[in-house]
């Protein structure tokens, strides 16, 4: 059937197609309840923004504030793990870098009601994650199958609700262009009446709750515009824009390719990257990791930089193994450090033979959480990480068990790009390749070929397309 341009606003079918499942009554019963219990819209939140501390050029918006809003680019987000954060740093990297003023607007920096009740969602979200990848099992199945089922119906129910969440965007001029990384901040901005709103759709899994009627809806490939099309998004709400990646990544990317192929050639130590995720979930996994490949670490045939973000119980987890296996490691706790060490490890540097084997890297707040990774990237060797927005980086990549079901879709992209390895969903698989990227070079050498190629056709420029089509005129 085909479908037509439609609005997420009072109950118009979703792109043309009504679901027909959420009743009036139903939506209302749900507001009703939300508003009783969380005393949503009973008050109005003043808006104001502070400069960041990380990002020159980046004013914050909160409800504490001291610099008054003005009409300039928005960049929407929410903290729910790192992958929708770390997509807003892919884009705001793009319009700092071009002199464009920009807002982040995150919905759980607002002190109000309606965050309060996002807030509650997101801990629900977490707590299952952390269970689905230690338990695994029955556990892991239901999880995935509740992350792979986003459909009309669930976009319909958050369109509905996001009515209810307008306050959030209170006194931001509806003339200033939006991008928005999490569709709950699309669905709101529209509501809203913001006139020109850009949603960046994460993952490579298309599902009908992730889209943001009214809006132009930018995938991140080929294969996933294909499918949105053929579930009846209109051509008009939906482009290909390319990977989600920051500027520094994808403007270095060839050179740091380059480099890469030069570290093989001389046989270099291979440098492994391995980040937590924003809930916590890979724990177990990367100690059992470290057990099964300790002779790769203790013979210096490879080091670990595991970055535990701002988890501190699975920093201490580690530590703790660390200590007991009597594996030397260097714990870096504060982002000035991280620049140092940084600095003393450049891609093209001969790796110092009393570096211990493994480097762990913590910190204080979620924004220095997950851009420690973006900065570490640049000199690593393959990143070994769980199919997230991690996934559509241009570095070698090493994947580990997902999460949820939707991630699978991911590794499929990274492979038809000739990037990245199979999902590895048991660790002795990822042992396995762990050896080949140690004793072989021909896997390395590949994906940095592709990476190179993928970079000269465009692959990666998803956020610079978006920051140009929000800020053209």
């Amino acid at each position: 059937m085909p479908l037509k341009y439609t609005s997420c606003m009072n109950r118009e079918p979703m792109f043309g197609l009504d679901t027909g499942f959420i009743s009036k009554q139903t939506a209302g019963l749900i507001r009703g309840i939300l508003q009783k219990r969380y005393s949503i819209g009973e008050t109005s939140i003043p808006l104001f923004s502070s400069p960041s501390p990380l990002y020159p050029g980046l004013e914050l918006i909160s409800d504490k504030g001291q610099n008054p809003i003005q009409k300039r680019l928005v960049v929407g987000s929410i903290r729910m793990g790192y992958g929708h954060h770390r997509m807003a740093l892919s884009v705001y990297s793009h319009s700092l870098q071009k002199n464009i003023p920009t807002y982040l607007h995150d919905l759980l920096a607002i002190e109000s009601p309606e965050s309060k009740a996002i807030r509650d969602i997101d801990s629900g979200y977490s707590f299952f994650s952390r269970m689905s990848s230690e338990i695994g099992g029955p556990v892991e199945w239901i999880w995935g199958q509740l992350m792979s089922q986003g459909n009309l119906t669930s976009l319909e129910l958050s369109c509905q609700l996001a009515a209810l969440y307008k306050g959030l965007m209170n006194g931001i001029p509806t003339d200033s262009p939006v991008i928005t990384t999490y569709p709950l901040n699309g669905q709101i901005a529209i509501a809203s009446g913001f006139q020109k709103t850009i949603h960046l759709i994460c993952d490579n899994y298309p599902q009908y709750y992730l889209l943001v009627p009214g809006a132009l809806n930018l995938v991140q490939s080929p294969s996933s515009y294909t499918k949105f099309m053929e579930m009846g998004v209109p051509k008009d709400n939906l482009a290909v824009a390319g990977h989600w990646v920051s500027e520094d990544i994808v403007s270095n990317a060839v050179t740091d390719s380059e480099n890469r192929v030069r570290r093989i050639d001389a046989k270099k130590v291979r440098r492994f990257l391995i980040p937590i995720g924003g809930a916590g979930a890979q724990k177990g996994y990367i100690v059992d990791l470290i057990r099964l490949t300790k002779s790769y670490l203790t013979n210096k045939k490879a080091v670990y930089w595991i970055n535990t973000g701002d988890h501190v119980k699975v920093l201490k987890a580690i530590e703790e193994y660390l200590i007991f296996q009597k594996i030397p490691y260097l714990s870096i706790d504060s982002w000035e450090d991280l620049l140092t060490f940084i600095t003393r490890h450049p891609l093209r540097s001969d790796d110092n033979e009393n570096n211990p084997p493994v480097v762990l890297f913590h910190f204080p707040t979620h924004t220095e959480a997950f851009s420690a990774t973006d900065r570490l990237i640049r000199i690593a060797d393959v990143l070994v990480t769980k199919p997230s927005e991690l996934a559509f980086f241009p570095i070698p990549k090493l994947f580990i068990r997902r999460v949820g079901d939707h991630e699978a879709a991911s590794v499929v992209r990274s492979l038809e790009l000739g990037e990245g390895t199979v999902e590895c969903r048991e660790v002795m698989h990822a042992k396995e390749l762990v050896q080949i990227f140690t004793e072989s070079d021909d896997l390395l050498l590949r994906m940095n070929e592709s990476i190179i190629k993928n970079t000269i056709e465009g692959v990666y420029n998803g956020s610079k397309t978006a920051v140009a089509m929000a800020t053209a005129t």
